[in-house]
């Protein structure tokens, strides 16, 4: 079900938008949910696009929320070490393992 929200990010930032499944999806006229998507493992370096699904455990989603990834956020690769990835998501360089990355999906711009 869906509901409107005001959830508090683990940065003190308030994010408005619809809850589903306690996670806060933030409204844009341009945004775009989709259930397709690839991968975010599957990108390679210097890739970009735009999250469109977040598979996981409620607490995994949640989890990534508040690390910045939601559905229509940009995204890139900005490098791999070693199987892990560097990401660049709302201008903040997050590291991620393989596991983890594999619950992000991605439209590849």
């Amino acid at each position: 079900m869906v509901n409107d929200c005001n959830c508090d990010n683990a940065d003190g930032r308030t994010c408005s938008g619809n809850c589903t499944d306690s996670m806060c999806v933030p409204i844009e006229d341009n945004s775009f949910r989709s259930e397709s998507g690839v991968p975010l493992v599957t990108a390679k370096m210097g890739e970009s696009g735009r999250i469109v699904r977040i598979s996981g455990k409620t607490e995994t989603r949640k989890f990534l929320c508040e690390l910045g990834f939601v559905i229509g956020e940009r995204i890139s690769v900005v490098n791999e070490n070693s199987g892990n990835l560097i990401l660049d998501v709302k201008g903040s360089r997050i590291a991620m393992d393989r596991m983890m990355a594999s619950k992000i999906f991605f439209a590849p711009a």
